[in-house]
């Protein structure tokens, strides 16, 4: 299966997107579309990570002053299968999703 792009996450995991999942993201959100390297900073350096609707998948947060629909949050949901994984889905979002923090940039 075709790569759009393979990363190493923020806590060293090899995430995946494939050429499937991103029309599935342009699909559903077209304000992404040209926006994978915004994805791919997310994915290196969030802001904060949630659990995300089931235990092996996460959301990795980032936020942007300035993006194509306003200044927003984007959000990265990726799911995780032992060190690697591939992501789900991405928007932008006003806020955090409420529930487990698994990690928080710390102030430098």
């Amino acid at each position: 299966m075709p790569f759009v792009f393979e990363t190493a996450a923020y806590d060293g995991k090899i995430i995946r997107l494939t050429e499937t999942q991103w029309l599935h993201v342009v699909f559903f959100h077209p304000e992404l579309e040209g926006e994978q390297k915004k994805m791919k900073e997310v994915l290196e350096n969030p802001e904060i990570v949630v659990r995300g609707a089931t235990e092996d998948t996460k959301i990795c947060y980032k936020f942007y002053p300035s993006t194509p629909v306003a200044s927003k949050y984007l959000a990265v949901v990726v799911k995780v299968l032992d060190r690697e994984g591939f992501i789900v889905t991405s928007y932008f979002t006003e806020g955090v999703r409420r529930g487990e923090v698994l990690w928080r940039k710390t102030a430098s």
